[in-house]
């Protein structure tokens, strides 16, 4: 009998008695085989002791465990003690079921301990006191994909790594880097979003201090890689070892898919991948995006050492449906859409809005009208540009007060004061440019444009950025081809070229 195949067996009739929605409520989703295999690969098995400790948090039916047996077998290890912490009761029956599975496999000795506990409430006042009573060589885990209130018992202790909505997987792999041995290493699968945006900062600090990121695996697909699970969230596979030994290159994979069966490989300097105050993890597919990274990581400015801050547009169309106008009155101002932005410039009105004027209430929904470059926050999966900016001027519009929608993002002074032409066109050469499309693309795998990752996007200094403007305004063609022959004039000027 195949241990992996009987447990896959085993929950797949599992699945089947359970409803989708009801797994989907506590973030319950299952690793396929190939999955499973692939991630207990990931490890390195070439100095263990006589016997190694492997934990499984949020074990589940114990798929991955049995996928890494399968593999340790074939390094030829003879000693296996795994750790079982899982709580959820519908799956506890299975799990017990298998452990005799476990405890019975020809050609290697396993033995199993079960622990019935939420993992985090097990560890997190341990991990507030920096004690752990755990210490393993190995751990692989799909942990659970749901966000949790702030104030829920996981919540207890981990304020060092937790800034605003928590979500249980991130809590997961902070516990089990505070459970490894020195130089032991762990295999998880997760979604994308922890490597960006002001949320994960605290996590991406403590996990970062704590060791290195030795390999990151990607999947082309959103959608396939999770073989039996309809999973929209962008996913990645992560290997992480917890060591002072510094490491010099990160490797980044990916495949069309689960099956594994086209995985392309790149190396990049570890200096490149983790990078600035916030410890953003970018992650190249490509050597034209690792050198887009070389490029633009050599600017040491960013909007906020200017003075100069994106914001999201300040009105929620649908929370003040009784303020929207389809005419324009003496009471209403305009409201800018997304759907206004159109090849660069703010087209306004426009057919594709039926209500385009509002009636500013709250003084919180009106804005001084001067010149913005405004950004769409939203784009499709099918889209070409994430990045998708306009320029704004204000003469364009005969009003005191202007709106703007919050599917829109906005740059503006902090001290409120306009923006000088120069610096705005110069500002949109860049965001309109496909150098920096691709930088954010390799930042954020999302389609929202996130407005702490644009106030610390690499930029220019302020006298070429007006260089950049004053060129473009002098070219009276604001396309990206334009754009991108601009920016690279630019570029070459300081020896770096796209």
């Amino acid at each position: 009998m195949d241990l992996l195949d009987e447990i896959i067996r085993r929950t797949d009739s599992f699945i089947l008695e359970k409803s989708k929605n009801d797994r989907k409520k506590i973030g319950q989703f299952f690793t396929d085989k190939k999955t499973a295999l692939f991630m207990a690969s990931l490890f390195d098995f070439s100095n263990c002791d006589e016997t190694i400790r492997v934990l499984d948090p949020g074990t589940g039916s114990g798929i991955l465990s049995a996928g890494f047996i399968e593999i340790a077998k074939e390094k030829e290890i003879k000693k296996i003690h795994l750790t079982f912490i899982e709580n959820n009761e519908d799956i506890l029956e299975l799990l017990r079921s298998n452990i005799e599975l476990f405890e019975n496999i020809k050609g290697i000795s396993v033995s199993v301990t079960i622990i019935e506990e939420n993992y985090i409430t097990l560890q997190n006042r341990e991990f507030s006191k920096g004690l752990s009573e755990f210490e393993f060589d190995f751990i692989i885990s799909n942990p659970p994909y749901l966000k949790i209130s702030r104030n829920a018992p996981e919540t207890f202790g981990m304020d060092s790594i937790i800034h605003g909505a928590p979500n249980l997987y991130f809590l997961f792999i902070a516990l089990s880097v505070f459970n490894l041995r020195t130089d032991g290493e762990l295999v998880y699968i997760i979604p994308r979003s922890w490597t960006s945006g002001a949320y994960f900062t605290k996590f991406r600090n403590y996990f970062f201090s704590q060791g290195f990121l030795m390999h990151v695996h990607l999947f082309a697909s959103r959608s396939k890689s999770f073989e039996k699970e309809n999973i929209l969230q962008e996913t990645m596979i992560i290997k992480f070892k917890k060591t002072k030994k510094i490491q010099k290159k990160l490797k980044i994979s990916s495949s069309a898919d689960a099956t594994f069966g086209d995985i392309s490989e790149n190396f990049i300097d570890y200096s490149i991948a983790i990078s600035g105050e916030n410890k953003y993890l970018f992650l190249p597919v490509e050597k034209y995006q690792i050198h887009v990274l070389e490029i633009l990581h050599q600017f040491n400015n960013n909007l906020m050492d200017f003075g100069i801050k994106l914001k999201t547009g300040v009105t929620v169309d649908f929370r003040n449906k009784n303020l929207l106008r389809e005419v324009e009155t003496n009471e209403t101002i305009p409201l800018i859409y997304s759907s206004n932005i159109v090849n660069g410039k703010i087209d306004f009105p426009t057919n594709h809005e039926k209500f385009q004027y509002l009636i500013p209430e709250q003084k919180s929904l009106a804005q001084e009208n001067k010149d913005y470059l405004m950004l769409k926050r939203f784009s499709s999966k099918e889209e070409k540009r994430r990045l998708q900016p306009a320029i704004y001027i204000s003469d364009t519009i005969n009003s005191e007060k202007i709106s703007t929608d919050n599917k829109i993002n906005f740059i503006e002074r902090i001290d409120k004061k306009p923006i000088d032409r120069e610096i705005l066109y110069g500002l949109y050469v860049l965001f309109s440019s496909t150098v920096y499309d691709d930088y954010y693309r390799i930042l954020n795998g999302s389609t929202q444009v996130n407005a702490t990752e644009i106030n610390n996007m690499p930029l220019p200094s302020f006298e070429q950025i007006r260089k950049l403007g004053t060129e473009i305004i002098k070219q009276k063609n604001i396309s990206t081809f334009v754009a991108d022959n601009i920016l690279n004039n630019l570029l070459q000027d300081v020896k770096m070229n796209v």
